[in-house]
């Protein structure tokens, strides 16, 4: 009679997963359901980083414009105000004064070149700033994508093994009451329980924290809730050994925005250098001046020259920092392209160890862990194992199950790493 109890018991332990599966996908249905690709393009459209790094290329671009324009020309006009000889106020006639000038600034030793080869430099570099953020965001986006799939996944192994295990515990503590079973058997239960929902909180950190990334990084401004979609198997014949490291730092010194950012920098400072050479050499205004009455004869008619003596300021300070500025940017250079190299060797060998471990446990899991819980049902209703080895047994392929999701995303993390690291989408 005992025995049959439980076994009923174990009965509904099962069908409450089913119904709770059921639930679950009613709730998916609410939710916003996404591929990679759709989530990438959405990021492409509607990231507002994104957005803002196109609109500092356009300033950019626009600065070269503004540099490319010669300086406005200066007017001025002078007239008397009171004439005392003719007790006028502003005579505009024959006997009043009134004078104008006319100056133009030309600015010499190839300054306006030089200003416009810099800003091409910084409008080249801020569309390398460009690509660069989009590589980290994309980065940013592929993990938290692969996250949060793994995340949920982990947390309905959770769901459903709590939503049937309060249904168990409730029945065992009323057979408690009847005295049917012991209370060490309903203890164990109910600490099982706990336990459980202690460690369905941890995923569910993980779970908002990459929701709310991918929220940000696709600019969702609708949804709260987003599922990914995602076919594991395409993964699976992603070979890393047909990379060689070589290969890898080849396409990362070629295609890393980062290092185009530092060499484009040295240049910048190159060309800073030879536009404050050229700041020595004065800058010269030509002007053209007539005044009607104030000078030694009436209409009189002038040109004027003007320009700085370059005696006290031959700008030697600036010509010095602009020195020393070179040489940064150049060890900033090496020490981006150190980096680079550093990154590359770092995410190939974790990938590459990573992958191993994956697959040797892909085969392991396949073969046994998916058919433990089948096995388990039949043991115990042959009575060869009793209901608390039933629950460890169900709760060690819990614990394969979801180590086996932390592997998965692991290695898809990894793979993401390398494609950030050698600048291009080296695994697909």
């Amino acid at each position: 009679m005992m025995r049959r109890k439980i076994f009923l018991l174990l009965l509904l332990f099962i069908c409450s997963s089913v119904d709770h599966s059921n639930a679950q996908r009613n709730f998916i249905s609410d939710t916003l359901k996404l591929s990679l690709q759709d989530a990438e393009k959405l990021f492409l459209e509607r990231n507002f980083e994104l957005l803002a790094a196109k609109y500092q290329i356009s300033e950019a671009d626009a600065a070269v414009i503004q540099a490319k324009l010669w300086a406005n020309p200066t007017f001025s006009i002078e007239q008397g105000a009171y004439n005392p000889d003719t007790k006028k106020w502003f005579d505009f006639s024959t006997t009043g004064e009134t004078a104008f000038s006319l100056q133009q600034l030309f600015v010499l030793a190839g300054k306006r070149s030089k200003r416009i080869s810099s800003e091409k430099i910084n409008s080249e570099i801020a569309k390398y700033q460009f690509y660069d953020l989009m590589r980290v965001l994309r980065h940013e986006l592929r993990v938290s994508f692969f996250g949060l799939y793994f995340s949920q996944q982990s947390v309905s192994v959770y769901d459903r093994e709590l939503y049937a295990l309060k249904t168990l515990v409730d029945a065992y503590a009323s057979e408690y009451q009847k005295g049917n079973v012991s209370f060490n058997e309903l203890a164990r239960l109910q600490s099982l329980q706990f336990n459980l929902q202690n460690e369905k909180i941890e995923v569910l950190k993980n779970v908002t924290e990459n929701q709310s990334n991918l929220v940000l990084l696709i600019g969702d401004t609708t949804s709260g809730h987003i599922k990914p979609l995602l076919d594991i198997s395409q993964f699976d014949q992603i070979n890393p050994a047909s990379l060689t490291c070589l290969q890898l730092l080849d396409s990362g010194l070629n295609h890393r925005y980062d290092i185009k950012i530092s060499a484009a920098q040295v240049r910048a400072e190159q060309t800073n250098l030879s536009l404050q050479k050229a700041m020595r050499v004065p800058d010269l205004t030509l002007g053209a001046n007539y005044d009607k009455q104030g000078n030694y004869i009436q209409n009189y008619n002038s040109v004027s020259l003007s320009f700085d003596l370059p005696v006290l300021n031959q700008n030697q300070g600036n010509i010095k920092i602009a020195q020393n500025k070179i040489e940064e940017s150049k060890a900033l250079e090496s020490q981006c392209e150190l980096e680079v190299r550093n990154e590359i060797n770092k995410a190939y060998t974790q990938l590459t160890e990573t992958d191993r471990l994956y697959k040797s446990s892909m085969r392991k899991f396949d073969n046994n862990y998916d058919k433990l819980l089948d096995g388990i049902s039949f043991a115990y209703q042959n009575h060869t194992i009793s209901l608390l080895e039933f629950i460890d047994y169900y709760e060690t392929y819990k614990n394969s199950k979801i180590g086996f999701f932390n592997l998965q995303n692991n290695r898809l993390e990894a793979m993401e790493d390398l494609n950030m690291a050698s600048g291009t989408i080296v695994i697909k």
